[in-house]
This record gives C-alpha cells, sequence and structure tokens, in this order.
C-alpha cells in the first residue's frame, strides 16, 4: 500500500452507487481487516464487515445522509477513552486499506445504534463509530456538497496551530525534526469529527519524543468520545508514515506527573522515537 497516496486521495464519501462489494475487493478487505486487529498496547479488537439487504431500511444518522450504502465495518471495544483511541487507529488502518482498494468511505461516529441489533454486544462494550464502503457514484448529492461547505471538510488547520515545541511551547520549526516532517504533515491532513482535528502535537528534543495531546474543540463530540478516535486516528497517520520512512519508534503512555500541563490539552500518548 502506498500510504502517502492512500492519505491523500481519502476523502469522505455519502453518495454510494447500490452496487454490492465485488468479491475480490471484498476478499482482499476482509484479509487486511484480519490481520489488523492487534493496536496499541496489544489492546485486540475484532472488525466485522456487515452488508445489509436491499429491502433493509436506510439507517438513521443523528445528523447528514447517506445514500445508496448497504456495508458497514464496524467493531467492539470497552467504554474507555484508551479504548475508544484504540479503535480510532485500528479503524483509520482499515480506511487506508479502502482507499488503496480504490473503495470511497465514510466515517460515521453518530448513528442508530439499532440498526446493528443483529451483532452481539456484551456487558459494557460499545461500537464507538462505524465506516461505510463501497462505489462512489463520483457526484457529491446536495446535501453532501452542503455538509462538507458547513465544516469545511477540505480544508486543514496549517502547522503552526498543530505542532509544537515541547520545551518552550513555541511553534515546531520543522528543522528540528526534519525526518518527521512528513509524519506529522500526513497526520494534518487525517479526517476528525467534523474537521475539528483535536490534536495538539509537541515534540521534546531531550527525550526525542511526539507527545500526543487533545484539545477539545467540541464539547458534544468530547461527550460522546468521538474526539478520542480522532486522536487515535492521528497516530495511525503519525506511525504508519513514520514506518514507511523506517523511522523507528513506539508507543509509551508516560506518567502523567512527568508531563507538564500545557493550557486546557489532555494528554493522550507519546510517540517513542528509537
Amino acid at each position: 500500500m502506498d500510504i502517502i497516496k492512500s492519505i491523500q486521495q481519502r476523502k469522505s464519501c455519502r453518495t454510494f452507487t447500490s452496487e454490492s462489494l465485488k468479491p475480490s475487493d471484498r476478499k482482499k478487505l476482509e484479509e487486511y481487516i484480519n490481520s489488523n486487529k492487534t493496536g496499541i498496547k496489544n489492546e485486540v479488537i475484532d472488525f466485522t464487515l456487515v452488508e445489509k439487504k436491499e429491502t433493509d431500511k436506510p439507517m438513521k444518522l443523528t445528523y447528514g445522509l447517506i445514500k445508496g450504502n448497504k456495508t458497514y465495518i464496524l467493531g467492539k471495544t470497552a467504554s474507555t477513552a484508551s479504548a475508544r483511541v484504540n479503535y480510532g487507529y485500528l479503524l483509520e488502518k482499515i480506511v487506508l486499506k479502502a482507499t488503496d482498494l480504490k473503495l470511497a468511505s465514510c466515517w460515521i461516529g453518530m448513528f442508530d445504534k439499532e440498526y446493528f441489533n443483529d451483532i452481539q454486544i456484551e456487558n459494557e462494550q460499545i461500537i464507538p463509530g462505524i465506516l461505510t464502503v463501497g462505489y462512489s457514484t463520483g457526484k457529491k448529492s446536495t446535501i453532501e456538497s452542503l455538509a462538507r461547505k458547513a465544516v469545511k471538510a477540505d480544508k486543514r488547520k496549517p502547522w503552526d496551530q498543530l505542532f509544537f515545541n515541547y520545551e518552550t511551547n513555541a511553534i515546531l520549526e520543522s528543522e528540528i525534526i526534519k525526518p518527521y516532517i512528513e509524519s506529522l504533515e500526513m497526520t494534518r491532513l487525517a479526517p476528525s469529527s467534523g474537521n475539528t482535528q483535536p490534536w495538539r502535537i509537541f515534540y521534546e528534543s531531550a527525550a526525542n519524543e511526539f507527545h500526543f495531546f487533545k484539545k477539545i474543540t467540541n464539547q458534544n463530540y468530547e461527550s460522546k468520545g468521538m474526539h478520542d478516535i480522532d486522536m487515535g486516528i492521528a497516530m495511525c497517520h503519525f506511525e504508519l508514515v513514520s514506518d514507511k520512512n523506517d523511522l523507528k519508534g513506539n508507543w509509551i503512555k508516560n506518567d502523567a506527573s512527568s508531563i507538564k500541563s500545557i493550557n486546557d490539552l489532555q494528554y493522550i500518548n507519546t510517540w517513542k522515537c528509537l
């Protein structure tokens, strides 16, 4: 998979054809899903590809509209912030694989839970979000166009609003982290709830670590755990691009007492460069 190409080509799609996944596409996607279960700290999540029938009613969404689609990917996990981060991390890998297979997709964080009543959920488990996947019509509906315009879907925050020097809190100078410029740039392009981009990344040169913090930018999304999923998506982009560039590292969770308090930000995780 050309990870840079997949990241750059991925766009949320809400207008699909009614065509089922081709057997070859479904096979490749399911093979990837089955090999992509282990996430951060070796937490395992089983994802399932669900295909609804033509006779099934369309799924009700809290907002927006999905047209034509009947194929979904979803998983079950614990109702904790760290589990939701891991969920976003793993499911975004599937998003990028789907893009590599020329499939269109869309993250959905607010949806009708009863639509998936046939999925057995154990006590205290949740489905944090789902992915629609299929073939794009190549045209956006009026509602989709308006929705994308409302959240400025094609725009992203600039570097100076996302990446900082841990020691000084100043804007991170690219010269300091040259090998990781592409990792950060592809993280900047990551999708998020309402395009809110809640991640703030601080590089600590003394420890050679990138600290990922969460900035609550929408209380509604935060209350539903969607910002945690967003953080996992950002971490996925950072890791995959770093790996592509042979930049070794792993995720660690530093003790809260060793991480300095930064304004209204919440510490999530750290990428330890090796």
